[in-house]
């Protein structure tokens, strides 16, 4: 018995310390998701302190808005970064990318000038005024932070990637507690702080290494190719991006439909919750995927066999670990937050205690989630995202019926 634990641990050393192993890489990114979820614990009690519950929901609406278009702008391309085996078409895919972050950001320009004010009345979120038509800009900053994090993934550069999301998550969180600390609790300095968030994540991206191959963006500059991999990887497109579409429309439709029915106060209690819900998916489930993601696609090209294996491994090894803290909150949920954010943020916690154990289901699958693009098949992420849609659909239209 003490031969095998010594066997296991010197095994487990050896993997920590090989260069650009699964442990090492995932040590890398888990640190800096912690680094992150303490970051972002300790900074939160004093930003629900200074910004109320209608701020945050009104928030919640505009970022809504931001994720459900980035999606579209890219067309989801960038998840197809780790799949091409030159340079050539990776450089290509790049190039697709950043044409579409463009055009989307100069067509949402035009459609605000045109309706913008109709939405905002719609949305109720007259609070953010004009700030609304920062929008495109955002939109923009966002997409172009997708596409260089996806070029650092394919190029295994952890570091570099968890080193920008401590230091976005400090100037985000940093300047939106300033601006509430001397303008007051309003929700232009919760917009102001994921627009500095942006700035400063993009500015980091671009101080790195793959600047040095920015150059590849123009040289051989070729229509003809861009249209090639655009068709090589039309799954994506066709699948892929449906599905993203769904699964982020299903998670957000409670933010919608409070917001239609109810205004931003109950929105705002509903986002604080799933906040709080998604810092264990942040500190675990986002520093699994990239290294799961980057892992399975080495796997499945050298040896696919034990791509099954590594996938269920992981996948229960992620819900023995999600049963405690989401277990935790699920019970002691209203006490917790009225405890630590304030007597305003009680309701909070009672949503959070519905919502609970649904998140540990949620980490095991957004972790081992890249699975379906490693191996094609991006249909069955549609298929199961449309009967997700449908089923929460049905549980929100009951939920509102009773609530009117």
């Amino acid at each position: 018995m003490k031969h095998h634990i010594q066997q296991f641990v010197k095994n487990n050393i050896h993997a920590f310390l090989q260069k650009g192993s699964f442990a090492q890489n995932f040590a890398v990114t888990l640190s800096g998701s912690a680094a992150v979820t303490l970051i972002g614990f300790l900074l939160t009690p004093i930003m629900s302190r200074l910004y109320p519950p209608s701020a945050y929901g009104q928030f919640a609406v505009f970022s809504s808005l931001a994720s459900n278009l980035s999606m579209v702008a890219t067309l989801t391309y960038t998840a197809a970064f780790l799949q091409p085996k030159t340079k050539e078409k990776f450089i290509n895919l790049v190039q697709l990318t950043v044409f579409l972050a463009f055009f989307t950001c100069f067509l949402l320009a035009i459609g605000l000038i045109i309706g913008g004010s109709y939405i905002i009345h719609y949305l109720n979120i007259e609070g953010i005024g004009n700030w609304f038509y920062t929008l495109p800009v955002i939109l923009l900053l966002f997409n172009l932070n997708n596409i260089m994090s996806g070029w650092y993934l394919r190029e295994k550069q952890f570091i570099k990637r968890t080193t920008v999301d401590v230091t976005t998550v400090l100037a985000g969180r940093g300047f939106t507690i300033l601006y509430g600390l001397i303008v007051g609790g309003n929700v232009v300095g919760l917009l102001l702080g994921e627009f500095f968030n942006r700035i400063t994540s993009t500015i980091s991206l671009l101080s790195g290494t793959i600047r040095f191959s920015f150059g590849l963006l123009w040289q051989n500059f070729s229509w003809k190719n861009i249209r090639s991999v655009a068709v090589e990887y039309r799954e994506f497109p066709f699948y892929f991006l449906p599905a993203s579409f769904i699964n982020v429309l299903s998670t957000q439709l409670p933010i919608f439909a409070l917001t239609a029915g109810f205004g931003p106060s109950p929105v705002g209690l509903y986002s604080f919750s799933v906040a709080l819900l998604e810092i264990p998916i942040n500190l675990i489930g986002n520093a699994v995927l990239p290294v799961f993601w980057q892992k399975a696609t080495e796997v499945n090209s050298k040896e696919p066999e034990r791509l099954p294996i590594l996938t269920l491994d992981l996948y229960n090894k992620l819900l023995y670990l999600g049963l405690i803290p989401f277990g935790l909150i699920t019970v002691y949920g209203d006490i917790l937050f009225k405890l630590v954010f304030g007597a305003r943020w009680e309701m909070a916690g009672v949503y959070t205690g519905y919502l609970g154990y649904y998140y540990v289901f949620k980490l095991m699958s957004q972790a081992t989630a890249p699975i379906y693009t490693v191996m094609n098949k991006q249909r069955y992420i549609l298929f199961s995202n449309i009967f997700l849609l449908v089923m929460r659909g049905g549980d929100w239209l009951l939920a509102y019926s009773i609530m009117i």
